[in-house]
């Protein structure tokens, strides 16, 4: 079956894309990429065109929602539909890139000891995959994923190319869905459409 996704921006739809091929579907149009205001101004639009149309992933970071607990975004949703499927993730999309201890840690090139072990609880995980890219010893990786000094960014010019090829060739899904239970979540319900 082919889902389309309603992302935040392309860490997210890189991730996306992955775990839609994991539960065994085709990765169809991508929407958004505009931030979370975009997705939830947005949202009850593409919860009629998922009813019409091909279901829709939605993937937002949780800790942009401002909310209390992730239930809550259900709440924006006014006409939930079994095709549109809103999913938070818990924090944000790095959590669920850091579930995977060991595909990160092989990517990277570092120990997976210094991996958190508990990523959804972290603070800010795109910050602490950051930190973690600092570890290693490939200059041009860290190049690329970490900001220059004096520059206002909090990720480096290559961050998104250097995650798509860490997505794609090293993280594993089942792995860490096992550490990310945002991540099992979205497996299930992706793995129940029909």
């Amino acid at each position: 079956m082919t889902v389309d996704m309603l992302v935040e921006g392309p860490t997210d739809e890189v991730v996306a894309r992955k775990v839609i091929q994991f539960c065994g579907h085709t990765p169809g149009i991508v929407y958004g990429k505009k931030g979370w205001h975009y997705i939830r101004e947005k949202l009850d639009g593409f919860g009629i065109r998922a009813f019409y149309g091909n279901p829709i992933l939605v993937l937002i970071d949780f800790m942009d929602s401002g909310l209390t607990c992730p239930p809550e975004i259900r709440k924006w949703v006014r006409s939930p539909h079994p095709r549109f499927l809103v999913r938070a993730v818990v924090r944000e999309i790095e959590s669920w890139i850091l579930a995977d201890q060991q595909g990160v840690a092989k990517f990277l090139g570092i120990s997976p000891t210094v991996i958190p072990r508990e990523p959804e609880k972290l603070e800010n995980p795109k910050q602490t995959l950051v930190n973690l890219a600092r570890r290693s010893r490939r200059r041009k990786l860290r190049n690329d994923m970490i900001p220059s000094p004096g520059t206002s960014g909090i990720v480096g010019p290559g961050y998104v190319a250097r995650i798509q090829e860490m997505i794609y060739g090293y993280w594993n899904v089942q792995v860490a869905a096992e550490s990310s239970i945002s991540l099992k979540r979205c497996i299930e319900r992706l793995r129940l459409l029909e």
